[in-house]
């Protein structure tokens, strides 16, 4: 049962390796280029500012009869 285990744990250790190798060769490749650039938030827009017409000049609701 002993030498199974050390089989498990050494194909485990072996297939980390290989993961880690892949990651720094992916590094390597792409670690001198700059990722795009974030996009910048638009801006919030002003706040409206309220009409200054008198109330009279709003149109009455209609009423339904």
């Amino acid at each position: 049962m002993r030498v199974r285990n050390k089989e498990i744990r050494t194909r485990r250790h072996r297939k980390e390796q290989v993961i880690k190798a892949a990651e720094r060769a992916l590094r390597e490749q792409y670690g001198d280029k700059k990722a795009a650039p974030a996009p910048k938030p638009k801006p919030a827009p002003a706040p409206k500012k309220a009409a200054a017409k008198p109330a009279a000049d709003k149109k009455a609701p209609k009423q339904e009869a």
